[in-house]
């Protein structure tokens, strides 16, 4: 069995949400100390400032590292033209938080007008796709490379991935969707597909994928929310329908409705067969704590991680270390 690939981030747009900033310096020792262990790691990016982002780039370069430059949608195209100059492999980020239409529309410009050699009909340098989980976006271009953090995010929020269930019952890996079913985050049932709204008998054709697979759903009820009262005597009235779970008698079994932990395993499960439908693409997931990191081990066949640096603490490294050995 191959050992599992992992890619390095620089973390920088999460710093940045908190206003603080990564040392340069410390990060290029990080990767000089610790490059082998790594598929690549990507540039101290400056989100919306293409021009620091290019300065970081070349900073980290003259220091002796050697990154995967980013570029984002915001940013001005000369940077990508700049970046496919110089180097073979980049990265396309700042496109998880746009709606697909829009993906698709700046994607169909990035790889259209710059990326693809019209002369081979061939990408001019390897492509990461920097948290991808759309998997018609995934395969509409030719990249390279892709990172999702959606299997780990949804199960902790509550919500399972399930395979598009085909007219003849048959199961189709490469069209997956999200179904909420916890009340985890007391989210409203509308935010995301619920399990509940699918037809009873495709319901229990999934049950029968989960238990052949060695997972339990668990029990799924709704509750009515009532008018409570409110702050100065005034009625509010809670969200619309929620997701209320009803736990089994014994708390010690771990259902996907009843516990994280088993909807991460089950999500990163259905990812894995996805994967298998997609050999051209190395896919790689996003990992952040150590628990994280146990639930990963548990899944065969080993699946590649990203892992930020803002996230890295000696626990956790020494776990990826352990887990990629």
């Amino acid at each position: 069995m191959k050992k599992p690939r992992v890619l390095l981030d620089s973390g920088a747009y999460t710093v940045s949400r908190k206003g603080k900033q990564i040392d340069i310096k410390k990060y290029a020792r990080f990767i000089q100390d610790n490059g082998k262990f790594f598929d690549g790691c990507f540039n101290l990016d400056v989100i919306g400032n293409g021009k620091a982002s290019y300065e970081n780039w070349l900073k980290l370069k003259s220091l002796g590292v050697e990154t995967i430059p980013v570029f984002h949608n915001t940013t001005d195209p000369k940077f990508l033209k700049r970046y496919m100059d110089e180097t073979d492999y980049i990265g396309i980020g700042a496109i998880a938080n746009l709606n697909t239409n829009l993906r698709i529309l700046h994607l169909n410009n990035l790889w259209n007008n710059y990326i693809i050699d019209p002369a081979t009909n061939k990408p001019r340098v390897k492509t990461h796709g920097l948290g991808l989980t759309n998997v018609s976006i995934m395969t509409a271009f030719p990249w390279f490379s892709v990172d999702s953090f959606t299997p780990v995010i949804s199960a902790v929020w509550g919500s399972i991935l399930l395979p598009t269930m085909t007219s003849d019952g048959k199961f189709d890996w490469l069209d997956v969707n999200i179904y909420r079913v916890s009340d985890q985050a007391n989210a409203k049932a509308g935010t995301t597909r619920n399990y509940l709204s699918i037809p009873q008998r495709s319901q229990q054709r999934y049950v029968q994928l989960m238990e052949k697979l060695g997972f339990n759903l668990g029990q799924i009820t709704y509750q009515e929310k009532r008018p409570r009262r409110g702050r100065k005597d005034k009625t509010t009235t809670l969200p619309d329908t929620m997701f209320d779970l009803t736990k089994p008698s014994d708390s010690s079994i771990k259902t996907l409705a009843n516990h994280w932990e088993e909807r991460m395993r089950w999500n990163l499960t259905v990812w894995t067969r996805l994967q298998r439908r997609l050999p051209d693409i190395k896919t790689y997931m996003g990992v952040s704590t150590t628990t994280h990191l146990g639930i990963f081990e548990m899944v065969k066949p080993n699946i590649d991680i990203l892992i930020s640096y803002a996230y890295l603490s000696d626990n956790i490294w020494e776990a990826i270390k352990k887990y990629i050995a």
